[in-house]
């Protein structure tokens, strides 16, 4: 209970929730800056498995640049972003992110190549894996789990993006929440010390405020470890920006997405991090919505709409979900 009092005394203070970046300066003493990696991999939903035409958000081109020149190594990919960001931030620790499509829809010799590949990295401390939540079984959470290690980050992201199923099914995700509640079950019984983190992404074709804060509440009740909370844009070349200009949804004003950001933040336990309240603003694939600010603004946007309702992280959870 002391220290649920303290992290709460902690929580009540600016920017008022637990941002990513103070967990990597714990565990690291410096900031610890991920690398964006392509491995090459596809979706069920792309290959015909389970689908085909990818989520409707997606255009599965233009969010993997290095697929247009071609997919190098692993720690070909590294170096170029070590460099890049030691040379504009000085960094000096980075993480392996397997970002682009599924990073274990693979085989599990396939998928320990990779990893190990990239933990072998200089300055590489740690590593995390976007996936599918119906991509995962016990033998790769447990080859993910053999990672772990007290002077290393090891992390799982999954895209739950929403609770409800006729959203999913309208962008194509092919899979439904059982799915993602069945993954952080399977995770946490196979891969215990291994990072959890769910993804969220608010104003989703179709959907409510109810409903944004209903999968918000489900994802508090599954209370991971770390929360990507993203607004809903609508990229060129993609299935979604058809939808948007023949007028069947429209984007979240910003003053809404700071509201529902804060909504979120105060039904998250105290123990769960953000790693993100936004989605991505500036790219000029972006068609909308155009707010015309940066992600830092809308981050201070946020803080001051907590301070002006005097809430913080976790003061709206259910005592269930408060239990660090």
């Amino acid at each position: 209970m002391q220290v649920l009092d303290t992290l709460i005394t902690e929580l009540a203070q600016p920017p008022y929730y637990k941002p990513f970046g103070r967990l990597m300066k714990q565990l690291f003493g410096v900031p610890a800056y991920k690398l964006t990696l392509d491995t090459g991999f596809t979706c069920p939903n792309i290959d015909g498995t389970k689908a085909t035409g990818g989520c409707t958000f997606c255009d599965n081109v233009s969010f993997s640049p290095t697929l247009r020149s071609g997919v190098t190594r692993i720690s070909e990919q590294l170096e170029r972003g070590k460099a890049f960001y030691r040379e504009r931030f000085g960094a000096t620790k980075f993480l392996a992110y397997f970002q682009t499509f599924t990073n274990t829809y693979a085989p599990v010799e396939k998928l320990r190549a990779l990893y190990d590949e990239a933990l072998s990295v200089p300055d590489v401390v740690g590593m995390s894996i976007g996936t599918r939540p119906d991509c995962i079984d016990a033998e790769k959470l447990t080859l993910i789990q053999s990672y772990t290690r007290p002077d290393r980050f090891v992390c799982i992201e999954y895209g739950m993006q929403t609770m409800h199923d006729e959203t999913a099914n309208r962008v194509n995700r092919a899979h439904g929440h059982a799915d993602t509640v069945a993954a952080v079950e399977l995770t946490r019984r196979h891969a215990p010390d291994v990072h959890l983190c769910l993804h969220l992404i608010a104003g989703l074709p179709g959907e409510s405020e109810a409903m944004i804060h209903a999968s918000i509440d489900e994802c508090a009740r599954l209370a991971p470890d770390s929360v990507k909370f993203h607004h809903c844009y609508v990229y060129e070349n993609t299935a979604m920006a058809h939808e948007y200009a023949r007028g069947d949804f429209d984007v979240l004003s910003l003053d809404a997405h700071v509201k529902l950001a804060a909504d979120c933040i105060e039904r998250m336990p105290p123990h769960t991090w953000f790693q993100r309240l936004v989605g991505e603003v500036s790219d000029s694939g972006v068609i909308a919505p155009l707010w015309g600010v940066s992600k830092m603004q809308i981050y201070a946007m946020i803080s001051r709409e907590l301070k002006r309702r005097g809430t913080y992280q976790s003061c709206r959870a259910t005592s269930e979900e408060a239990s660090p």
